[in-house]
């Protein structure tokens, strides 16, 4: 029975745990380099941030009203507040440290920090202005001995109640990337003529409320971050092209996430599979003369051929999924074949047989067997051809690569 031979190529139980492990451990190490990537990245960005945005404007604005002895006043000390939060903020640096999990979540932190620059860097302009001009209202009322200055707009923003409610609202929206929209939305509630300050305080509790929801529902940001890097490790791995419209939507991320960990998985396996194979036709004394991959919606296998005779080479297929082929194929310079080449191969067919249960008792030692298998008799009518030029063409692999460790090893 040496004609065509299908089988399908089983890994056991300790060598399949064991390539997963190997799996899970470059992609933990490819995963962790992309992300360390981005973090150094994000780390010239928050340099460039702060060489861009000096603080001596702000500075000067508060020693004007130093001067001027505003510095009680709630602009003044919102101003202070907030340029000791951005100096504090300058000096932050983008860890590079730990696992995948642990760099996820350093890098959901780092983009958290980057976006809050931005947004305190708004407020400390806004607050910057506003000081200024209550200083220089303040010396001018000075400048005319004038007894008091608490009906200025600038002195007071509105009630205490609404005043703190304001400051939580902005705290909460310091890291959100959706900062400028929702503080003009609570700034118009603020200065709104039309409400008196308890409407406003009632609208600002809801204001807040919804700003808390909103926040804790983006919580998610270290898991899109951690599925972000996943997937686009995976498709490096894969050779895949990236789909753009997955990170805007976590739970197509977590399906693509798991459908390419899938396919990671088989890749894998059918590589062990394909290596071990090679390995073994090398040991009985076989040398390949080439290679080829041919692709199909459904599967990848990868083509071995292997020289036999003058008459014939071995060829071996296999896919991600472990199916397996050992075939005898006639030579021929134009692909067609004659009866008396035919004749030829098929006794070929015959002499393979020993070889190929050599193959058979050797998958053991690379924890592999074949199931299902199903075998043809030897007969001229399963002869099939493959030309010289094809076989040039292919890719020769006469090099030995690494070998894998064998399973007894």
């Amino acid at each position: 029975m040496s004609g065509p031979k299908y089988g399908q190529i089983l890994i056991g139980k300790i060598r399949r745990a064991k390539l997963m492990k190997e799996l899970d451990t470059a992609l933990e190490k490819r995963e962790c380099k992309a992300l360390v990537a981005k973090q150094n990245a994000l780390q010239q960005r928050f340099d460039k941030f702060f060489e861009e945005h000096p603080l001596k404007a702000t500075k000067n604005a508060l020693s004007e009203a130093e001067k001027a002895g505003c510095e009680n006043s709630p602009q003044y000390k919102r101003l202070f507040v907030h340029l000791a939060r951005f100096e504090s903020l300058s000096r932050y640096k983008c860890s590079v440290d730990g696992d995948s999990k642990a760099l996820a979540e350093h890098r959901k932190n780092s983009i958290e920090k980057f976006f809050e620059a931005g947004n305190l860097w708004d407020i400390i302009n806004e607050e910057t202005l506003s000081l200024k001009k209550y200083t220089e209202r303040a010396k001018m009322l000075a400048d005319e001995k004038a007894s008091a200055y608490n009906t200025s707009e600038e002195l007071v923003l509105t009630s205490e109640k609404v005043d703190i409610l304001y400051g939580n609202i902005i705290e909460e929206l310091m890291t959100s990337r959706s900062f400028e929209e929702t503080k003009q939305a609570v700034d118009n509630i603020l200065h709104s003529a039309k409400y008196d300050e308890e409407t406003k305080e009632q609208l600002l509790k809801e204001r807040l409320k919804s700003v808390k929801i909103e926040k804790n529902s983006s919580a998610s940001t270290e898991e899109l971050e951690a599925l972000t890097a996943k997937y686009e490790t995976l498709c490096e791995y894969l050779g895949k092209e990236q789909n753009q419209n997955v990170f805007s939507n976590i739970h197509a991320l977590r399906d693509e996430v798991t459908a390419l960990s899938e396919e990671a998985r088989q890749k894998t396996m059918g590589e062990y599979i394909t290596e071990s194979i090679r390995d073994i036709m090398e040991r009985i004394g076989y040398d390949i003369i080439g290679s080829n991959t041919v692709s199909s919606a459904k599967h990848t296998a990868q083509k071995d051929y292997y020289e036999f005779s003058e008459s014939s080479v071995i060829n071996v297929s296999s896919n991600e999924e472990g199916a397996v082929l050992f075939e005898v194929l006639g030579k021929s310079e134009n692909g067609e074949i004659s009866s008396a080449e035919k004749r030829a191969v098929k006794d070929d067919m015959d002499k393979f047989c020993p070889d190929y249960n050599k193959v058979k008792e050797l998958l053991s030692e690379y924890d592999l067997s074949v199931t299902d298998e199903r075998t043809c008799e030897a007969d001229e009518r399963y002869v099939r051809a493959v030309s010289e030029e094809f076989l040039s063409n292919t890719e020769k692999r006469r090099n030995k690569k690494t070998r894998r460790m064998t399973f007894d090893e």
